[in-house]
C-alpha cells in the first residue's frame, strides 16, 4: 500500500514532534473540516447537518512562555468546539486540555457592560485513536480558587475503538476510518497467526471499500473518498510491518476502483504535465513523470509488455510491478 507521490498529506508546519497520526488528523481538520461535524454531534449531542456553516479558527495561540498549538478549533453559530487527537495515554492530558482551552478563551475574552472581563471556555473533547484499557469517560481537573471556590473542569473522552465499521458509517464518523487499522495494531505487529483476526481485518476493509464506493456513487463526491482512501493507506502502510502477509492482502482489497480513479487522475495530470511543461517550459522533471505514468498506463492496458515497459524505464520487471502498485495501477496478470 506504499505511495511514493506526496498526495494530500503534508507535514504540519510548526507541529513539533508531529506523527503520522497527527498529520492525518490535521489534514482532515484543515482540508476536510466538515468531517468534524458528525464527531461533534456524537460527543456533544448536537444535530448539525454536514453542510452546516462553520468557521475554522486559528489553532496557534501565543502565551508569555511560548506558543500553544491545538489540533482543531471550529465555530458553529455561537459555539466554539475544540478537538484534540491523541494516540498515547498522557497522565497530564487533563491539564494540557485546560491549558489549551484557557489559551483559546483568553484570546477571545471581552469586557461586559459593567467592565468585568469575561472568558468563555470552548466545548472540548479528546479523541483517542489507539486501543487503551481503563480510559475514563472524562478527563477532569479540580480548580480551587483562593477565595474558596472550587470548579470541576471536565473534558469528554471518545475512543475510536468503540466504533465498528457499521457504526462509523451509520453515524457518518468518516474521520475515524484512517485509524480503524489501529484496532488490529497489536495483532499486526506481533505477526499473529490467528486466521479469525486476519479474516476480521480483511472483512472490515472489504466493507469499508464497498461502502465508500457506494457513497461516492450516491453523493458524487469522488475527491473526498479518494483522499480518505489515501489517508487510510498512509496509516495502514505505517502500522503494518513489511513482512506481514496482511500487507499484500489488504493492498489488494484497497487497490480497487477508488485507487483506479485516483490513478486515472494522476495519469492524466502526468501526461498533461509532461506535454505542457516539456513543450512550453522544458522541465525535464515534468516530462519524466508524464512519460513514467504513461508507460504504467500502457502496461496496465496491455498496450505494451511489462518487459518492454521496464526496459524503457531502465528498471527491472519486479521493480516496475511494485512501482505500479504504489502509484495505484493494476499490474496485468501474465
Amino acid at each position: 500500500m506504499k505511495r511514493e507521490e506526496p498526495g494530500i498529506l503534508q507535514p504540519v508546519k510548526g507541529a513539533g514532534s508531529s506523527t503520522i497520526f497527527d498529520d492525518v488528523f490535521r489534514t482532515i481538520a484543515q482540508k476536510m473540516p466538515f468531517l468534524l461535524i458528525p464527531l461533534i454531534n456524537e460527543v456533544f449531542g448536537t444535530e448539525y447537518s454536514e453542510d452546516q456553516e462553520f468557521e475554522q479558527l486559528r489553532n496557534e495561540h501565543y502565551e508569555k512562555f511560548g506558543k500553544v498549538i491545538t489540533d482543531s478549533i471550529i465555530k458553529i453559530g455561537g459555539h466554539i468546539y475544540h478537538i484534540e487527537c491523541q494516540s498515547e495515554k498522557d497522565g497530564r492530558m487533563a491539564v494540557r486540555m485546560m491549558e489549551y482551552d484557557f489559551a483559546i478563551a483568553i484570546e477571545r475574552s471581552s469586557l461586559s457592560g459593567d467592565d468585568i472581563a469575561e472568558i468563555d471556555f470552548p466545548e472540548s473533547c479528546v479523541l483517542y485513536i489507539r486501543n487503551h484499557k481503563d480510559m475514563p469517560k472524562y478527563h477532569e481537573v479540580r480548580v480551587r480558587f483562593s477565595d474558596g471556590q472550587s470548579v470541576l473542569y471536565r473534558i469528554p473522552v471518545i475512543m475510536a475503538k468503540d466504533y465498528t465499521v457499521n457504526s462509523i458509517f451509520e453515524k457518518r464518523l468518516l474521520l475515524l476510518l484512517p485509524y480503524h487499522i489501529l484496532r488490529y495494531e497489536h495483532f499486526l505487529k506481533s505477526n499473529g497467526a490467528s486466521q479469525k483476526k486476519m479474516e476480521g481485518l480483511l472483512n472490515d476493509y472489504r466493507e469499508i471499500n464497498s461502502r465508500l464506493l457506494n457513497m461516492q456513487d450516491r453523493d458524487g463526491r469522488e475527491p473526498l473518498y479518494v483522499d480518505l482512501m489515501e489517508l487510510i493507506g498512509r496509516i495502514a502502510d505505517y502500522v503494518i510491518p513489511g513482512d506481514n502477509p496482511s500487507r499484500e492482502r489488504l493492498g489488494e482489497i484497497m487497490g480497487g476502483q477508488i485507487l483506479e480513479l485516483r490513478s486515472e487522475r494522476l495519469r492524466e495530470e502526468g501526461r498533461e504535465k509532461g506535454r505542457e511543461e516539456g513543450r512550453e517550459e522544458g522541465r525535464e522533471e515534468g516530462r519524466e513523470e508524464g512519460r513514467t505514468l504513461e508507460i504504467y498506463s500502457m502496461v496496465q492496458d496491455g498496450d505494451t509488455s511489462p518487459e518492454r515497459g521496464a526496459k524503457r524505464l531502465g528498471i527491472t520487471v519486479p521493480v516496475l510491478k511494485n512501482r505500479m502498485a504504489a502509484s495505484g495501477y493494476r499490474y496485468p496478470e501474465i
